[in-house]
């Protein structure tokens, strides 16, 4: 009997481990005009259940993502010293690991065209030394609502874990942090007028 109880849970623990590391088939998507940044995954190749992972809540979905609409606010999180490079580094990381299809679409419009051009020169920089299929894959382009609109959508077939560690190490950047700690702050001053740089350190 214990024989058997061990086999159990043996098999329980190999499902287990087999829903985490084995590759998954996995559609990202994230649209900030849609206020959608989800990642759908088929798990074990494709076969098993699906899980869909949000980062942005159910109920805003369909809508502009509000803080992209705010040309200073945005402008001045854009502008975070690291925050192109540690982003297309993952979008890198994520196209090695094979995605069947990957686009990553960056709109702007902060309202002064000195500000978009620093920002599009970051992210111009930060793909200058990447393979040529993940520099053709992203394009930047003005966009007609004020603010900006980041558009990108990866099909890959990696294991959960993998995925994980991908996002974690981007999350956990000092450029991310001191990104998202932009976007919660209000910026005060003249529309046009680029806010003081706080490097993130």
């Amino acid at each position: 009997m214990l024989i058997w109880a061990g086999a159990a849970v043996a098999a329980i623990v190999v499902f287990l481990l087999a829903l985490r590391f084995a590759p998954a088939r996995t559609n990202i998507v994230v649209d900030t005009a849609a206020s959608t940044a989800r990642a759908d995954t088929t798990l074990l190749w494709g076969f098993g259940p699906m899980v869909v992972t949000r980062v942005l809540p159910r109920g805003e979905a369909g809508a502009p993502l509000a803080v992209f609409n705010d040309p200073q606010r945005i402008g001045h999180a854009l502008m975070t010293p690291g925050i192109a490079d540690v982003t297309m580094g993952a979008y890198e990381r994520l196209i090695a690991l094979g995605a069947q299809k990957a686009r990553f679409d960056v709109g702007l419009n902060l309202g002064d065209s000195a500000r978009d051009l620093v920002v599009q020169t970051s992210i111009e920089a930060a793909l200058a030394s990447a393979p040529v299929a993940v520099r053709q894959s992203v394009t930047i382009q003005k966009c007609g609502a004020p603010g900006a609109e980041l558009a990108a959508r990866l099909e890959v077939t990696a294991s959960p874990a993998t995925l994980d560690a991908i996002y974690s190490r981007l999350k956990s950047s000092r450029a991310v942090k001191e990104f998202r700690r932009r976007l919660r702050q209000k910026v005060r001053g003249k529309p046009g007028k680029a806010p003081k740089e706080v490097r993130a350190s």
